[in-house]
């Protein structure tokens, strides 16, 4: 009997199973890492309740609270004395003049809730309104001209993916772009 044919046998088994470990554990934390949100002591947050929008403190230098959606997004932020609107546009990732444009402030002040996401602005590839909702409380969004579905999801906080899942039964196959016209479900949208 040779011991040694069977412990090479296991190596490659193990040495898989290891990797596939350490792939999920690495997808979880980019996840994790790429939303944004930290739960207290710098540790990231796991996913909330899809229903409701959870809160975590904001990091990279602002202490005010940032508000996320299901899927991990920033929606709104509520500032602290000492915020302005270029920090707040820089830790987001955008121009002051847009974070402006999605907000009426002049300036911010301590307690003001910022729109981090520009719902109630027309902006490029959303220009469209929104039309009701649907009876599970989803945004029902009627296309504009020249709107796309990135620019729809962009300008309500939601990743692609979930808003093509929302509407499957608009999808003919190939690069899906609504018609001008048509209602397209928002999964998910900010709550007011």
């Amino acid at each position: 009997m040779n011991l040694d044919s069977g412990a090479h046998r296991l190596r490659p088994a193990a040495a898989a199973l290891l990797a596939a470990v350490l792939a999920a554990a690495l997808a979880i934390l980019l996840a994790a890492c790429s939303s944004g949100a930290e739960a207290p002591g710098g540790v990231p947050a796991g996913r909330p309740a899809a229903s409701a929008p959870a809160t975590s403190p904001a990091s990279g230098g602002l202490r005010g609270t940032t508000e996320v959606n299901g899927f991990l997004l920033p929606m709104r932020y509520a500032a602290v004395d000492g915020d302005t609107w270029e920090g707040i546009a820089a830790h987001f990732r955008m121009t002051p003049e847009i974070l402006r444009s999605f907000n009426e402030a002049e300036s911010v002040a301590a307690g003001e809730i910022i729109d981090l996401r520009g719902v109630d602005v027309p902006q490029l590839g959303a220009g469209g309104s929104v039309a009701g909702q649907d009876g599970q409380g989803r945004v029902l969004y009627r296309v504009g001209a020249g709107d796309t579905p990135s620019g729809i999801a962009s300008r309500y906080g939601v990743p692609l993916y979930a808003l093509r899942i929302a509407n499957l039964d608009l999808l003919t196959g190939g690069e899906w772009i609504p018609p001008a016209g048509t209602t397209v479900t928002i999964p998910n949208p900010p709550a007011d």
